[in-house]
């Protein structure tokens, strides 16, 4: 019977389907991911048999299981090899030095944005949005200026799964809201997070636009508290678009 070639990439998918769960919560009994994954459980409990042989998933006495701490070591590893980013990175203090505020380099995934870099200001304890940390895209300047830059069809793509969750109550979750959020990024060229994320802070963030292909691939944004965000927000876009042609010209 010859084999089936295909069965590697089954068995990765779910092995990823499995990891992703427990990305979301921690502390997950096999019915639980089972569920969460549409997937058996005799495969749930052969993908975390493995996690666990390899040391990226760990059990508790209530035979619960949990990412390991590894993963930070392959998050570093992730961060470190994307060397086309070396250049943001003195970009983004020099923005932090004169602005007092923190940051962010995220890189579109899908339909989210990762953050891979970030250079640390006074708000820095406030902000959700740290390396390795997720937002999607119709949440934040970061990710709502990639949504706005996005070509028409992939943005349609995305509101499909309108209304999205809100964190609080200025979070923009419908269709009607997202598109006249998009025509105004386009218009001024940056997105403006009033604090639709966290109360009380505030973000500005521009887009990074592959100099080939003319797709947006990333963000470059700077937050802080709310009140100093809207009152500098225009200076800190352009700041941020200057930061944006140093990194593209490198």
């Amino acid at each position: 019977m010859a084999e089936d070639k295909r069965e590697p990439t089954r068995a990765l998918d779910k092995a990823s389907r499995v990891v992703d769960a427990l990305a979301a919560e921690n502390g997950l009994s096999p019915a639980d991911i089972a569920d969460a994954c549409d997937i058996p459980r005799s495969s749930v409990y052969r993908v975390l048999d493995g996690l666990v042989d390899v040391g990226w998933a760990v059990t508790d006495t209530d035979g619960n299981y949990s990412l390991s701490l590894d993963w930070l070591r392959l998050a570093d590893a992730a961060r470190t090899s994307r060397t086309e980013w070396q250049p943001a990175i003195a970009v983004m203090h020099a923005i932090t030095a004169q602005t007092g505020m923190t940051s962010f380099l995220s890189v579109v995934s899908g339909t989210e944005l990762v953050c891979v870099e970030c250079a640390q200001g006074h708000a820095i304890d406030s902000l959700i949005l740290r390396p390795g940390r997720v937002l999607p895209l119709h949440a934040g300047a970061a990710g709502r200026v990639a949504l706005a830059y996005f070509e028409d069809a992939d943005a349609e793509r995305y509101l499909a799964g309108a209304p999205f969750p809100a964190y609080n109550e200025n979070t923009l979750v419908s269709v009607e809201q997202l598109r006249e959020d998009i025509r105004l990024t386009r218009e001024r060229g940056y997105a403006l997070s009033d604090e639709d994320v966290t109360l009380g802070v505030g973000a500005v963030g521009v887009p990074i636009v592959d100099n080939e292909s003319g797709r947006v691939i990333a963000s470059l944004s700077a937050g802080g508290f709310v009140d100093e965000v809207l009152a500098t927000q225009e200076s800190l876009a352009a700041l941020l678009h200057d930061g944006v042609h140093e990194i593209q010209a490198a």
